[in-house]
């Protein structure tokens, strides 16, 4: 089936990108001397997570209980959950898991940990953790190495429980102003994480992993002495939020949504049948002056503004021949966001649809 053939608007994930971009970040792993274990919140798809194992990732990193889940249903055997675990419901569901899986948790206080100990106890086995702290972003984890080695220090003496190391997670190199920032905060990100660790050793904790790496700033933490592991997630399909710090290129860009144009109000306005329902209203505009998102092949066309069901496009005059029923591909500001809203998509190489694949850990935010 040609992709010319689909119904809009519709997700499409071109392999030959892909393929690319997941050679590309092992090879950085490979070179770098680190485990590769890519965050799959991004894709949501066991199928791309087996073609990230196949080319040699240690792992997969999940944000929620829900995503692991699927993960290990689609045989996925080593997960590493980036997100506290807390409540009885999933607590049991963990426990479920565990039995089947090499599951390692990321926790930053000794109630979440102790609340895992009790229910690995009661399960008669052992569940590993990542003590997180926090590098910079401000969002979850510990602020000082003296507190994770506090904690650390705490959780030892907990049964049923096994520190395996650190983690973290530079989120604010998605802030850097350029590249040589970007290097900065990657390097800064891997050193904070290395020291954290050496806290541990020297106490005689155990840290063998060392986590650490987003997709932009990856490429620099991985270098990093003493760094084990990285966690990117975007860098398999890319967008413009990678586009504009520069990490990866718009050829780098896999994924983009076929829209129809379905209205021509005026010559410099059309109207597109998607809007923040497909695209999500997340992340900044285009870094290279096209607005919400970039109209592959149209550089003259700018996405504007979005409501729920509509995107709405300004044309500079040589694109004013747009008719109503023509179709455009666009590649999203953030495509992690784009995934989660959709129930399928086409994978494609060149015009050919290879595969639809269901998006299976799609909504699976518990």
């Amino acid at each position: 089936m040609n992709k010319s053939e689909l119904d809009t608007p519709y997700v499409l994930i071109d392999l030959d990108v892909v393929d690319r971009n997941i050679a590309r970040m092992q090879d950085i792993a490979d070179r770098a001397g680190v485990s590769l274990r890519p965050h799959v919140k991004t894709h949501k798809l066991p199928v791309l997570a087996h073609k990230q194992l196949e080319a040699g990732a240690a792992g997969v990193t999940v944000a929620k209980l829900g995503e692991a889940e699927v993960m290990a249903a689609g045989g996925v055997r080593d997960i590493l959950i980036a997100f506290p675990i807390v409540g009885k419901q999933k607590l049991d569901r963990l426990i479920r898991l565990a039995k089947h899986v090499n599951v390692t948790i990321a926790v930053d206080s000794f109630a979440a940990a102790e609340a895992i100990s009790d229910a690995a106890l009661e399960a008669n086995m052992t569940i590993g953790v990542l003590v997180e702290f926090d590098c910079g972003f401000r969002r979850i984890g510990l602020e000082t190495g003296e507190q994770v080695l506090e904690l650390a220090m705490q959780l030892v003496q907990l049964p049923g429980i096994e520190i395996r190391g650190i983690m973290t997670f530079g989120g604010q190199a998605y802030q850097a102003a350029d590249e040589s920032e970007l290097l900065r905060i990657g390097r800064e990100e891997g050193q904070a994480a290395v020291d954290t660790a050496q806290l541990l050793v020297d106490a005689g904790i155990a840290a063998d992993i060392v986590s650490a790496g987003s997709s932009p700033g990856s490429q620099y933490t991985a270098f990093v002495p003493g760094v084990t592991e990285i966690q990117p997630g975007t860098y398999i399909f890319g967008d413009l939020m990678q586009v504009a710090l520069g990490a990866q290129s718009l050829e780098d860009c896999a994924l983009t949504v076929k829209v129809t144009v379905v209205s021509r109000p005026e010559p410099g306005r059309a109207v597109i049948d998607a809007g923040t329902k497909v695209f999500t209203s997340d992340g900044a505009a285009s870094p290279i002056g096209t607005g919400k998102g970039y109209v592959v092949g149209h550089p003259g066309i700018k996405l504007a503004w979005m409501s729920e069901e509509h995107g709405v496009l300004e044309l500079d005059d040589d694109e004013r021949a747009l008719a109503i029923g023509d179709t455009l591909e666009i590649v999203p500001v953030h495509c992690c966001g784009v995934m989660n809203m959709v129930d399928e998509v086409a994978a494609v190489r060149g015009e050919e649809i290879e595969a639809f694949w269901e998006v299976q850990g799609r909504g699976k935010s518990r």
